[in-house]
């Protein structure tokens, strides 16, 4: 009880001792329904123990948990001999006790914590064994080149042995063989990547608080991924940045769930800038170098028509616009974004002939996430009706129009690979079928789970940046906010979740609805302001 207020305050929960369902924590396929249920299965603590006897259990066996309930109940008989309670402070708070909602949110978000570092700790384990197989490559590569040194000798003037290279007929199926590797370990880790960053939103959605240690993991992540799918300087032996990503990625999900359980954890540290300069680069501004680098390769391709078709160069292209998929759509990041980054892969491929790119429509409508597929086959069809190939043209068209109406938006997986560029994705299906449709699969989606709300609020705002206006002003950072409904937008059945599931949220513009500190609050007020019929104030 607070001292000064009389009010109670929740800092319990009860606990099962043999779990309520089979697969739970000390399940006990024995026990009846109702001796489940009784009162001899229950164990109050405190909502931090409550949280780790369940996530631990084979620290907490059923043995131990019964001699605690003893102990509880004799400390009770003891306390109750000194200090009665009434009959009404009892109700008051076995009511505040007894919760489902407030329970039910620290279920889930346990299970969610759980799931982001089970995650994190699968990203790890698959980065190192993907590596080996890249290093069996590099060894054999290097083996060659040894045999190549010690079948020609070659000397400097002071008589010492040169290193010789091996013919490229010889290398180059295993620079080819290194590349597939590496791109295959970065697609592995991008599919853990989807279960990851959906498993933080849901920790987010459960502990608001947690938000910055969640975006370090989730850092920590991506960092992992490029790390993976890269290789300095082929065939020399490999560097620390693979290694140092996996310790960063496991200490982050360390601390994602300690500061879950409430333990004395580290802060998380503050976010890098996607671009700097090279003076004391970090690894994600190093990516960012070598992602811009791999953009001037092939620009020179958007400059000319004549150039042959470099399938590698391509390659690389589609696999980098996975890498910057999420990043949001932002003035100063356009020339490194998705959208350029398709569009440059399409002219490598300007000169193609006609059966190749057919199947480089079909692979573009395979790679995940769609926001990659839709854009890649958008250029190659721009491409391909600049070039006078009409056949090629409708079949890119009619490729991502059946990924765009097949996709029922029902995964949340799907919203998280995808967020930054759902407006996109859902503007070109109404226009490939009509508003009503995607407005119909949008309210199907959220009738099948409402925890999807707070993904689609995110889906629908657009992110902006001020400039600098060079007189000295304060400017702030890239923000985002929902300045408009579409005409495909759910409205109806968007504010009937807002009230049932945000019943304190009222209408409010960008400045007033900034007092939302929960993302998803702040643009429930936004999206009530101008269902309304206000007019937009952005």
């Amino acid at each position: 009880m607070n001292d000064d207020t009389g009010e109670w305050l929740l800092n319990s929960s009860v606990a099962h001792i043999h779990a309520r369902s089979e697969g739970g924590p000390r399940w006990a396929p024995e026990m009846s329904a109702s001796e489940n249920q009784s009162a001899s299965n229950l164990l109050p603590l405190c909502n931090d123990h409550a949280a780790e006897i369940d996530d631990t259990p084979e620290h907490y066996p059923a043995d131990l948990l019964r001699e605690w309930k003893r102990e509880q109940l004799q400390e009770y008989r003891n306390l109750n001999r000194s200090w009665p309670v009434n009959d009404a402070q009892v109700e008051e708070i076995s009511a505040v006790s007894f919760d489902p909602r407030q329970a039910g949110i620290t279920h889930a978000g346990s299970g969610a914590v759980i799931g982001a570092v089970r995650c994190s700790g699968l990203m790890v384990e698959t980065a190192r064994s993907r590596r080996l197989q890249a290093s069996e490559i590099v060894d054999a590569w290097n083996a060659v080149r040894d045999r190549a040194t010690r079948t020609m000798p070659v000397f400097d003037q002071n008589g010492e042995r040169l290193r010789v290279e091996p013919p490229r007929i010889e290398t180059d199926p295993m620079r080819a063989a290194l590349l597939d590797s590496l791109n295959g370990a970065r697609a592995a880790l991008q599919d853990h990547m989807v279960s990851l960053v959906a498993e933080l939103h849901a920790v987010q959605a459960a502990s608001p608080t947690l938000s910055p240690w969640c975006n370090w993991v989730e850092q920590a992540a991506r960092q992992l991924t490029h790390a993976v799918g890269r290789w300095e300087n082929p065939p020399e032996p490999d560097g620390e940045v693979l290694s140092e990503a996996a310790k960063e990625l496991t200490r982050a999900a360390q601390m994602l769930a300690g500061a879950w359980r409430g333990d004395d954890v580290i802060e998380p540290p503050l976010p890098p800038t996607l671009l700097q300069s090279q003076d004391d680069e970090t690894d994600l501004a190093r990516e960012a170098r070598l992602h811009r680098e791999l953009l001037d390769r092939a620009k020179p391709w958007s400059r000319v028509t004549h150039r042959q078709f470099d399938a590698d160069l391509y390659e690389e292209l589609v696999c980098a616009a996975g890498n910057v998929a999420h990043l949001p759509q932002l003035l100063s990041l356009l020339p490194v974004g998705l959208d350029m980054t398709t569009r440059l892969a399409a002219g490598v491929a300007r000169n193609a002939d006609d059966s190749t790119l057919r199947v480089l429509i079909d692979r573009a409508g395979e790679i995940r996430p769609l926001a990659v597929a839709g854009f890649l086959l958008k250029h190659l069809a721009i491409m391909a009706g600049e070039t006078d190939r009409g056949e090629i043209r409708d079949a890119a068209h009619k490729e991502v129009q059946q990924i765009l109406l097949a996709e029922q938006w029902q995964d949340a997986e799907v919203w998280a690979a995808n967020q930054a560029y759902v407006l996109h994705l859902l503007h070109w299906t109404a226009q490939f079928s009509d508003p009503s449709r995607v407005r119909m699969t949008l309210e199907s989606a959220l009738e099948q789970d409402a925890n999807l709300l707070p993904l689609l609020l995110a889906g629908v705002a657009q992110w902006s940046e001020p400039l600098d206006d060079g007189r000295g002003g304060v400017t702030r950072g890239p923000s985002s906010r929902i300045d408009r409904l579409p005409d495909w937008f759910p409205t109806t059945f968007v504010l009937a979740l807002i009230s049932e599931r945000m019943p304190d949220v009222v209408a409010a513009d960008e400045d007033t609805s900034e007092r939302y500190a929960d993302e998803a609050e702040r643009y429930a007020s936004q999206v009530v302001w101008l269902a309304a019929g206000n007019p937009s104030p952005w």
